[in-house]
């Protein structure tokens, strides 16, 4: 039998001659390499296991280079580490009692981060005091209702709207935003807001595109881990967030319906879908050489908080 559909080319090969029991000896061509095991199927020793050995009930077979094989699985008597624990996914001790919908906000965005924020929000106001010397400085119950609101708003649909039709007195517009903070304050925060130190911005920039809010991410990206304990399958994907704003590391993909965005790397839980970590995509540095195995990193950096648990 010509052998070209092997590998295209034409070669004398050894016919292998195969003899089961019962059955009609067959010529099968064969090409083997020097790694290749061979095992003699004529000279099969078929014998009971030795109920010493690790095997089960079943046969075990033997080939000429003294390769010991098995029709039954062994088992290893060794216990492992994790056979007492509780291999179940959900809500950890953090988030176990949660009795609000505020408490549940703080698990994830806490009284630490808020501080900071609020610490940097007031300090980029008074550098700029000259600007506006009747402006008050902003407070926790402002910072809390300001978040509240871009939460609603992404909510109802209407974090693509202007401001000023957020607080418009239409009756088919929603109450709420007049209710809890009047508009041109709420755009005086959003001047104003600050998540890191702007004195040491420039230089952070330097080797850092996302340096503006890092500090801050962090400490969300550490929440999303102690809130909730993911199941043994999680998945790796990326996530396109439409933004039109200002942002150094925005990207332009014309096939996407939001053409302009930020790229995020998530890992999330594949039964619930919560998001275990996050991670934005920033492309390289100015002066930087190219990056090089960029999945196989991200894959890496989102599955380390992952490594040495019950499932990993």
């Amino acid at each position: 039998m010509d052998d070209n559909w092997l590998d295209g080319r034409s070669d004398d090969s050894d016919n292998a001659h195969v003899e089961e029991s019962g059955s009609e000896t067959e010529n099968i061509d064969s090409e083997t390499t020097e790694n290749e095991e061979e095992i003699d199927l004529e000279k099969l020793n078929l014998e009971e296991s030795d109920p010493d050995e690790n095997y089960t009930q079943g046969c075990s077979y033997s080939s000429r280079s003294d390769m010991v094989l098995s029709s039954t699985p062994s088992y290893s008597s060794t216990t492992k580490h994790h056979a007492n624990v509780n291999l179940t996914s959900g809500l950890t001790e953090l988030t176990a009692h949660v009795a609000s919908v505020e408490d549940a906000f703080l698990c994830f965005i806490s009284e630490e981060m808020l501080k900071k924020i609020l610490l940097y929000s007031n300090t980029a106001e008074i550098s700029n005091r000259t600007l506006d010397d009747s402006f008050e400085e902003i407070s926790m119950v402002e910072l809390k209702g300001f978040i509240g609101l871009l939460l609603i708003s992404g909510l109802l649909g209407k974090s693509r709207k202007s401001i000023k039709s957020l607080w418009t007195r239409n009756s088919l517009e929603s109450p709420v935003f007049r209710a809890i903070i009047s508009r041109n304050r709420f755009e005086t925060i959003v001047f104003y807001l600050r998540f890191d130190d702007k004195t040491t911005r420039e230089e952070r920039k330097n080797t850092d595109k996302f340096a503006a809010i890092r500090k801050i991410w962090l400490d969300f990206q550490n929440n999303l881990n102690k809130c909730y304990s993911v199941g043994p399958f999680v998945t790796i994907d990326e996530q396109w967030v439409g933004f039109r704003g200002k942002c150094p590391f925005r990207q332009f993909i014309p096939k996407k319906s939001d053409k302009y965005g930020i790229k995020l790397w998530l890992c999330v839980d594949a039964n619930s879908y919560y998001v275990f970590d996050a991670v934005p995509y920033t492309g390289r540095q100015s002066g930087q050489d190219k990056q090089k195995n960029i999945g196989v990193n991200i894959v890496l950096q989102l599955m380390k908080p992952l490594f040495g648990s019950v499932f990993y």
